[in-house]
C-alpha cells in the first residue's frame, strides 16, 4: 500500500459522528508546534527533541488533524509514527480546551480499526504518562493492554533515587500499552 492510498481524494482518513480526521496540512504547523510544546515534558522542549514538523509530513507518519465535523474547528491531532513498521506508535494530543470532552474516546477506536484494516502491523503501542490516569483508563477501555512501566531515567540511575525522581519528575515515567489486532 502506498501512503497516499491511506486518504481519500479530500485527504480524509475517516469521519466519525462528530469529527473529521484529515491529513495534517502545512497551514496547521503553528497549531501543531504550540500543542507539541505544551504536551512535551519540560526537559524535551528544544527544537531538536520535539517531533519535527517535517517528520509529520513524511510518509512514515500517519498524522491526522482532528476537526469538528460541523465547523472544521481544529481540536488536536492523532497519529501513528513509523506507520509502515511492524509496531507503529499511537499518539493523540488535544488542545487543552478539548481535554475530557470525549473526543479521544470517539476518534481512537475507529482510527485504530481503520489503520488495522489498511496496514499489516503486529500491534500498535502507546506511551502514556504514569500520572495520566484518564488516558490509561481510556486505553484500557478501547482494548489497550498495559505491558509494563518504563522510564526515561539514564541507565545506571541509582535505585534509591527512583522514588524521589518519580515525585519530582513525573514526566520521566510512563506505561506502555499495546493495541493488538
Amino acid at each position: 500500500m502506498k501512503f497516499d492510498d491511506l486518504f481519500d481524494a479530500n485527504d480524509i482518513f475517516l469521519t466519525t459522528e462528530h469529527y473529521i480526521l484529515r491529513r495534517i496540512l502545512p497551514r496547521e504547523k503553528e497549531k501543531y508546534e504550540t500543542l507539541a510544546q505544551a504536551e512535551s515534558p519540560a526537559f524535551l522542549q528544544t527544537a531538536e527533541n520535539v517531533l519535527a514538523w517535517e517528520d509529520l509530513l513524511s510518509e512514515d507518519h500517519l498524522t491526522c488533524s482532528i476537526l469538528q465535523r460541523d465547523t472544521e474547528t481544529f481540536c488536536g491531532f492523532c497519529q501513528l509514527q513509523w506507520v509502515f513498521s511492524t509496531t507503529p506508535e499511537l499518539g493523540i494530543d488535544l488542545l487543552s480546551e478539548y481535554h475530557h470532552t470525549g473526543i479521544a474516546a470517539e476518534v481512537l477506536p475507529p482510527f485504530l480499526s481503520h489503520a488495522k484494516n489498511l496496514l499489516k502491523n503486529e500491534y500498535f503501542y502507546s506511551k502514556i504518562k504514569k500520572n495520566n490516569i484518564s488516558s490509561q483508563k481510556l486505553a484500557e477501555k478501547i482494548g489497550g493492554i498495559c505491558i509494563g512501566e518504563k522510564s526515561l531515567l539514564p541507565a545506571g540511575f541509582p535505585k534509591e533515587m527512583v522514588s524521589f525522581a518519580e515525585k519530582e519528575f513525573p514526566d520521566f515515567f510512563y506505561l506502555e500499552y499495546h493495541f493488538i489486532k
